[in-house]
Parts: structure tokens; C-alpha cells; sequence
């Protein structure tokens, strides 16, 4: 029997509303993950017995292959939520290796028969036009934290009821309908919506300047089609990376069989394919409508245009015509393509290109196309916004990214509701207010739950709060949605590494070099995983790995030079950043080489060659004056160390890409002046604070050592021991480490166990530069 059949459920406070899918807490509405709701539902329909892991797994699951962990988050969100307590139940009992039984007494009461219409629910509507005109300036509080509009209590209230019913009906959606982690599923399974996929368009005309439109066509009939509330609609992400995991080579044909076999993958029930080609100056275009599950040819349009200008006109009417084949023309939203993006063909053809140079992180190239695209069409407002996410987000330049997104907001009526709330998000970052961009991020993933970039954007904003164990369940939940998306596989094998979890980083990391073996990205990632925990062998393999696929790969470049850094090579690493600042394509990465020359130059105590490096580094960025300040602390410069401490201190001014700058940079600095003004206890506290911050693992140093360092210098030999010994769990190689814990030894007078630690120190060093000063003060013990 459906849910509208079964009885209800009542037990101490809790009543069980079986139609609704909810249930009451002392009279207030909760609201359970699907299959939660039918664990509790299945064991309360048994609460005469003990009630197995198989037999649950097989009656929620059914056939779908899942872990036990599933089975066990399940149970712990419906003890969260009727305020259960595993070690001493109420409710539900575990028998470990077994199963659950429910234990409290159970009563069931009549059925209340109520008929919900929730077809109109699908998403929040905010009126961000009446809030922002074209003349009006826009200030922060007003654009974003305006408490008597925007976030007032009344209408936080009515946005939160109706995102929870939008999370709470979409997920149902998708978990009812077998989105799991061994799946490849990407559309859900709705009542009354049709999935589609719209393939790439095959380019039969030898004209190389309408290659983009493969691409941009299939752009515009998603724009177009997501109007539909009718339709489920893969987005173009999902297409691409499900093109990518089918070795699909850019620019080929996507033949039938292959367009359905993709189709089929994404759970799609309909596809779209088409071509297009130039007939001296018409261009014909011609789509074709299959059904995936016999791949019979369901419908076809033809639409010929007499010039390429014209297609952004005749999209909508393209777009008309297959909603009517589909059966849901009724469903689309009357507003043209033209007023939601651009009428102007070359403005879209520049900013669709643009979109595959941002997301390759080719920044700079993605802000000339975008900006191309204005020339042409000063109120295409994605162009303007897409500009200042590249800037705040992408490049972490949050100043330079604001006049974009205000822009942007000043045409809102050219902007559809999911990029509003991008926008919002883009925005709330750009003025360093994270915990509103988490907010919006949150509410994008409650209404757009299939949209996967969303989690990991959130969870890179959580991992900036130092919430790095939510950051982590969100990708998991991303994972449930999609889980071969790489940029989730890749941000949690990151978050990992933080966390010091190096295998199930590593693990992370190799799932994104399966996802995309071509990618120089993903060997990069994979070998950061490597890097930090100490298997440096492995990191540097990957980083040449990378850079076989691309030689230009600057990132690459960079942390093969941190590791040879790392394992003593500097001279090696010397070489290599000085290739990266040659090929480094923007002045953001030119002053990251020369920062990080002048840390090898510090570490050498060649001090002029450091002053030099940290010179040009304020050339290209005057705000990063780290290295410029402990040069001038090294040479007793009190004047400009006190001037670049200002700087230092001062409101921060970008961010790490798209969340918190990491704060272990700032009380690492504030240490080693106290240290050097002879505040000991002051400095001891910043370093305390500084390790507990995570660690930039990118960097070419993560300053993990440096409490150790601290009480090494202050004679505190028994602190700095325990702090060496912490620091040599989480990575047993370690830069210096064994080093410094053998003159920890010495100090302590324990001399046989500093000769120990020195004849590591050179094991690990063997391949290090001969006249590094701890490499021949080493082989004096030895």
C-alpha cells in the first residue's frame, strides 16, 4: 500500500505523519532525509523484533549496492532528530553486528486524509529587482545584508519554509529513485517531469568560426528548457564531464548511438541531437528528438536563419517548436533567450568560450573574452557577473571582482533566479562575509540539489571557517548526487589532506586521476596528497606526470619546486621557480615565484638575494609583504619590518580562492615578531594558535613546525620534543624536523638519541645539496 494507506505513528512526543513523510516533536514539524523516514517507518512496522542490517539494506535499498555507513548515517540523523542517545536508547537499540529494534512503545492513530499540491513549489522567488534600480548606488548592506529587506526576520521565516520544502520534496525525489554512490545516475526519476539531455551539435560545415557554437547552441536550448517545469534538464557541466568519462575527444561528431549509450547513463528518457551548416551566408540547423529507451526517432525541426546574427531570435522559436513535440510547451516560461542573457551572437559566442577558459582557471584569458562580450553588449549582465566571479572567486582579487557583481545586480531583470543566488554568493565573498555566502550556497543546493559545483564551493567556504568535518559531509553528499564528479572527488581528497587523513586523501585523489587520466590537474591534486604526507618520491612522480600532459602546467611547476625545496634540493628548486615565474600567466603567480625564491634565499641566509625576491614580489602585489617583513627582521631593519607589519595586519584584501584567507599565515608572522621582540610567552601563544589553524599544504612552507621551533629557540627542550614527536606522526618526513628534534636531544643531553635522529635527518637528506649548514653540522654527530 502508498504512503496515503498506512497507518500513523505515535511514541512519547513524537507522532509520525506517514502521508506527509514528516513527523511532529512536541508539536514541532521535522523533516527526515527519505530513506531515514523509511528506516524509522520499517522499524516501527516492526517493533515486535529485532530487525537485521540485511533485511533493511534489501527492503530500502532493494538492489541498489550500498555500504553499511549508509545504513548507520541513517540512523543517526533519526536519532538526531527524535533526540535519541545511542549509548543509553530511548528509541532504537543496536545490536552490534546485527541490527536495531525499536523499544519504546508504539501506538498508531487514524489516518488523516489531506490532498497537498505541491506542483507550484519548485523554487523561492526573490524580487531583486525591486530592490536594486539601475541609478541607484548599491552598498553593501543594502545589496546584501539589508535587515529591513532583504533578511528580514518575516521573510527569512517564509524562505526558510519554503526552501525546506523544496530540499525536502527534491531529495526525496532523487533518494527515492536510486541516486547512490556506486551509480552513474544524474537525473532523477519526478512525477510529471520529463529528463532530457541536449547533446552537442555536430559542426558539417568547414567554417572554423562557428565552431563554438556546438557548444553554444546546446547552451541556449538549456537556458530555454530549464524554464520548463516540465522538464529535468542535464546541465552543461554534467554533459561535459559525462563526455569526458566516454573518452569523447572535443570537437567530434557525437554520433546517435553514442549520444543515447550518455543519455541512458545520465537517466535521461529523451535526447536531443542536432547539426548545423553554413549555406553561403544561412545557416541551417537541424535537431532531432529520440526517446532513450528504444532509440526510435520520436520528432524533427529544421530552422534556417539568413544570417548568424539572427539565431539568438530564432532560439525561442526553435525552442517553441520542440517543447511542442515534447508535450510541454504549455510549461515554458514566455521570456526570450534574448532578455535572460543577450541578443547579440557574438557577445554569447565570447562569453561561452569564456566560461571553458574560467573553468580550466585560464583567468585571465576567461576576463578578455568576458570583457569582449560587454564591448558588444553593455547590459549583458552574466558577462559583467562572470567577470567578477573570475576576479573574487576564481583569482581571490575580491576588490577587483565588486564593481562586476554590482553591475550585474543592476541588471537583475536579465537574470534568471539560480544566477541571482550565484551572484549573491559571489558577492557575499567578495566582501569577505563567508557565513552569507555559506547561507546562499546552502539555499542554492536546497533548491538545485542537482548542481554539484554547489557543494564544493561550500564546502571550500566551510573549510575556511575551520569546519572542515561539515565541509567533508557535504561533499559526501555531493558524492550521493553525482559520484564521479571530479571536482568533489578532488576538493575532499584536499580536505582530507588538512585533516592530516593522508590515506583517504591519497584515495580521493586517485579517484580523481581514474575520472580524468588526461587532466594535468588531477596529477597535480594527487600529488599534493603525496606531498604532505611525507612521500615525497610519490609527489614528485605525479608532479612530472603533470607536467608530461601539459609543460606550461604553472601549478605543476610551482609545488614540484616546493617539494625539491622540501627534501633540500634548493638549488633545484631554485631553477624551477625561476621557469615559473617565465611562464607564470599572471602577476598574482609571478609574485608567488618570487615569494617563494625569497624563502629559499632566507632559508640560506643569503639576505640580499632575499631582499631583492621580496622587491619584485611588491611589484606585482604590494599587499604581500610576508617575505619583505622577515627580511627585514632578519637584517635588524626595525623601520620597514614596522611598516610591513602594518601591512600585514590590515583588513584583509583578497581571499583564498572563494573562502577565508587561511589565518595560520597571520599568527605565524605575529610569532616571529613577538619572538623577535623578545615576547616569548606572546609569540608562544600566536604559534599555539597557528597550528591549530589548517595547514596551507600548497605552500612552500606550511609552518607546521614552527610551537617546535619556538620552544627549541627558548631552551624549552622537553615542549619542543613533544611538539617534534606530534609533528613527525602526521608526516614522519617531515622538512628539518629530524634535524631539530636531534638538537632538541642535545640539549636535553640524551646524545645517543640525537646521533639517531641526525643519521635520519641524512637518510631522509640524501639526495639534498651538499652545503645545506644542517646537512654538515649533521655529519659532525654522525
Amino acid at each position: 500500500m502508498d504512503g496515503s494507506e498506512k497507518p500513523n505513528y505515535r511514541f512519547e512526543d513524537v507522532e509520525i505523519y506517514v502521508a506527509r513523510s514528516c513527523l511532529l516533536l512536541k508539536g514541532e514539524e521535522k523533516h527526515l532525509r527519505p530513506k531515514s523516514f523509511q528506516v524509522l517507518l520499517y522499524l516501527l512496522e516492526h517493533c515486535e523484533r529485532l530487525v537485521s542490517k540485511n533485511e533493511l539494506m534489501e527492503t530500502i535499498w532493494e538492489n541498489t549496492a550500498v555500504t553499511d555507513d549508509v545504513l548507520v548515517q541513517c540512523v543517526k540523523e533519526i536519532r538526531r532528530t527524535i533526540g535519541d542517545d545511542s549509548h543509553n536508547p530511548q528509541f532504537i537499540k543496536t545490536f552490534p553486528k546485527l541490527g536495531y529494534r525499536f523499544i519504546s512503545p508504539v501506538e498508531t492513530f487514524p489516518i488523516v486524509i489531506n490532498t497537498y499540491h505541491t506542483e507550484e513549489i519548485t523554487r523561492v522567488e526573490l524580487e531583486y529587482e525591486e530592490e536594486f534600480s539601475d541609478e541607484a548606488p548599491i552598498s553593501k548592506d543594502r545589496f546584501l545584508l539589508s535587515k529591513q529587506s532583504f533578511f528580514s526576520p518575516a521573510f527569512i521565516f517564509l524562505t526558510l519554509i519554503s526552501v525546506l520544502m523544496v530540499a525536502f520534496l527534491s531529495f526525496a525525489y532523487l533518494r527515492q529513485n536510486g541516486i547512490t554512490a556506486d551509480a552513474e545516475t544524474i537525473l532523477p526519476k519526478i512525477n510529471g517531469k520529463k529528463s532530457l539531455a541536449v547533446m552537442y551539435f555536430d559542426n558539417q560545415t568547414e567554417n572554423k568560426e562557428l565552431e563554438w557554437l556546438r557548444e553554444g547552441l546546446t547552451d541556449m536550448l538549456i537556458t530555454n528548457f530549464s524554464r520548463s517545469s516540465k522538464l529535468t534538464i542535464l546541465s552543461r557541466g554534467q554533459l561535459h564531464q559525462l563526455l569526458e568519462r566516454n573518452n569523447y575527444e572535443q570537437g567530434a561528431e557525437i554520433e546517435s548511438d553514442k549520444a543515447l549509450d550518455i543519455s541512458r547513463q545520465a537517466k535521461a528518457e529523451i535526447v536531443l541531437t542536432g547539426s548545423y551548416v553554413k549555406l553561403g551566408e544561412k545557416i541551417r540547423i537541424d535537431v532531432q528528438i529520440l526517446d532513450t529507451k528504444n532509440g526510435s526517432l520520436k520528432a524533427t525541426e529544421s530552422l534556417t536563419v539568413e544570417k548568424p546574427e539572427q539565431i539568438l531570435t530564432a532560439i525561442d522559436l526553435l525552442s517553441l517548436k520542440l517543447t511542442k513535440h515534447l508535450g510541454v510547451e504549455e510549461a515554458v516560461n514566455q521570456k526570450n533567450f534574448a532578455d535572460v542573457m543577450t541578443d547579440d551572437l557574438e557577445a554569447f559566442r565570447y562569453y561561452s568560450i569564456g566560461i571553458e577558459k574560467t573553468q580550466a582557471l585560464h583567468n585571465q584569458e576567461a576576463i578578455e573574452l568576458f570583457e569582449k562580450a560587454i564591448a558588444l553588449d553593455k547590459e549583458f549582465a552574466m558577462a559583467h557577473a562572470r567577470i567578477g566571479y573570475t576576479y573574487t572567486v576564481s583569482w581571490g582579487y575580491s576588490e577587483k571582482g565588486k564593481p562586476y557583481l554590482e553591475k550585474a545586480f543592476k541588471l537583475s531583470k536579465r537574470l534568471n533566479e539560480k544566477d541571482r543566488l550565484s551572484i549573491t554568493a559571489w558577492y557575499a565573498i567578495a566582501n569577505h562575509d563567508y557565513l552569507s555566502a555559506i547561507n546562499t550556497y546552502r539555499k542554492i543546493i536546497e533548491e538545485y540539489p542537482l548542481e554539484t559545483e554547489s557543494y564544493w564551493r561550500l564546502s571550500r567556504l566551510l573549510a575556511g571557517e575551520e569546519k572542515s568535518d561539515e565541509a567533508v559531509e557535504v561533499l559526501k553528499q555531493g558524492l550521493i548526487i553525482d559520484p564521479n564528479d571530479r571536482d568533489i572527488n578532488n576538493t575532499l581528497g584536499g580536505i582530507y589532506s588538512e585533516l592530516g587523513k593522508h590515506k583517504e586523501a591519497i584515495e580521493a585523489r586517485q579517484r580523481y586521476v581514474e575520472l580524468a587520466p588526461t587532466e594535468a590537474n588531477a596529477y597535480d591534486s594527487l600529488g599534493l596528497a603525496y606531498q604532505w604526507s611525507g612521500d615525497y618520491i610519490s609527489a614528485i612522480a605525479n608532479y612530472k606526470r603533470s607536467l608530461e600532459i601539459n609543460p606550461k602546467f604553472e601549478i605543476a611547476l610551482v609545488h614540484l619546486a616546493n617539494t625539491r625545496f622540501q627534501i633540500g634540493q634548493y638549488d633545484e628548486a631554485e631553477n624551477l621557480l625561476k621557469r615559473y615565474i617565465e611562464i607564470a600567466p599572471s602577476e598574482s603567480e609571478k609574485a608567488r615565484g618570487w615569494d617563494n625564491l625569497a624563502q629559499i634565499y632566507l632559508k640560506t641566509r643569503d639576505l640580499n638575494s632575499a631582499e631583492k625576491a621580496a622587491n619584485e614580489v611588491l611589484k606585482y602585489r604590494k599587499e604581500m609583504v610576508w617575505t619583505s617583513l622577515a627580511t627585514a627582521l632578519e637584517k635588524g631593519d626595525s623601520t620597514k619590518a614596522k611598516k610591513f607589519e602594518e601591512v600585514i595586519f590590515a583588513e584583509a584584501v583578497a581571499n583564498e580562492r572563494g573562502a577565508r584567507l587561511n589565518k595560520r599565515f597571520d599568527y605565524y608572522y605575529r610569532g616571529i615578531i613577538e619572538l623577535k621582540k623578545g615576547q616569548n610567552e606572546a609569540a608562544l601563544s600566536s604559534f599555539q594558535e597557528a597550528v591549530r589553524r589548517k595547514p596551507p599544504i600548497w605552500n612552500i612552507d606550511a609552518y607546521e613546525d614552527c610551537l617546535a621551533n619556538a620552544y627549541l629557540k627558548l631552551g624549552r627542550f622537553d615542549e619542543a620534543i613533544a611538539e617534534y614527536q606530534r609533528i613527525l606522526q602526521l608526516n614522519p618526513n617531515y622538512p628539518l624536523v629530524r634535524f631539530h628534534l636531534a638538537q632538541a636531544f642535545h640539549g636535553k643531553g640524551l646524545n645517543e638519541k640525537a646521533k639517531d635522529s641526525y643519521k635520519t635527518f641524512l637518510e631522509i637528506w640524501k639526495n639534498a645539496d651538499s652545503d645545506i649548514p644542517e646537512i654538515l653540522t649533521a655529519k659532525k654527530f654522525v
